[in-house]
């Protein structure tokens, strides 16, 4: 017998995999069915409740609080816009008291959301320079201000108006001043603070989202001032801090199995932002 010791087999080394769409067709980059799925989830979701309007007049579905951010965070703001669109197309017809501005809320309660989110990610930032203080000022004069008396409103009062929409100022110092730490938090390799960095980009986006939602709702709707007053009041809790902790806690999980599976990432998405110090 031979003395020589039996070669042992080699084991094949780890192959990475990497999952991509399979379709050829992309709508801005993101493949069509991935802007296909959110719409469809963002529409059929409208059924359930997630936020009722303080205001009255309906409710914020879970397809809207929920998943037309992270239409946003995953598929950019052009694809998202697109799915956000379908979405409220469905949800419209299916559930009217989720968009009971029609065609309007479509827009603004479908199409802006993933819209609004996408355009979080960093290479947008100077575009939000202008959009931000934009949407600042027009909620704080339309149309309490502007049309004011002309157009039927109660003129608001002031300083009462200005500090009662106090999210607004702070969602407009919070970008000028931290959208930069936001995003190098989101990218830290401690899990807490990468969290803690998702909730701060989800709550930029939630606050500048609330300004070109409300105002048009005021003017549409005609609130007397004392209502738009007290739903500014309490616009922290309903819809802004309940929205953001909602949507970062699935968004965390969410983003992470993206990057885990290797899948394709979409150009302008918010994955596509991001120079991550950590794996998975």
């Amino acid at each position: 017998m031979s003395d020589q010791p039996v070669p042992q087999e080699e084991k094949p080394a780890s192959v990475e995999r990497k999952f991509e769409a399979k379709s050829a067709v992309a709508i801005f980059g993101a493949p069509v069915s991935w802007v296909a799925l959110f719409g469809a989830l963002i529409g059929a979701l409208a059924l359930v409740p997630f936020l009722f309007y303080i205001n009255g007049g309906g409710f914020m579905s879970a397809g809207m609080g929920v998943f037309g951010p992270l239409a946003g965070v995953m598929l950019g703001p052009w694809a998202g816009f697109v799915a956000g669109f379908i979405g409220g197309l469905i949800g419209m017809m299916i559930s009217p008291a989720s968009y009971p501005l029609g065609i309007v809320d479509v827009i603004l309660s479908g199409a802006m959301l993933p819209l609004i989110w996408g355009l979080m990610q960093p290479r947008y930032h100077k575009l939000l320079l202008v959009v931000y203080p934009l949407m600042a000022l027009g909620m704080w004069l339309i149309p309490y201000h502007f049309p004011a008396a002309a157009g039927g409103f109660t003129p608001a009062s002031e300083p009462t108006w200005f500090l009662a929409i106090n999210w607004v100022w702070i969602g407009l110092a919070a970008f000028l001043l931290g959208a930069p730490l936001a995003w190098k938090m989101f990218q830290s390799p401690n899990k807490t603070t990468s969290f803690i960095g998702l909730v701060f980009n989800m709550y930029l986006a939630s606050a500048l989202w609330c300004m070109p939602w409300v105002f048009p709702w005021a003017y549409l709707i005609k609130y007397p001032y004392e209502v738009a007053l007290a739903g500014a009041l309490i616009q922290w809790l309903n819809p802004i801090i309940i929205e953001t902790i909602a949507a970062s806690a699935i968004a965390y999980f969410l983003l992470r199995a993206a990057r885990k599976g290797n899948l394709r990432v979409v150009p302008r998405s918010w994955l596509a932002g991001f120079k991550f110090q950590s794996p998975p």
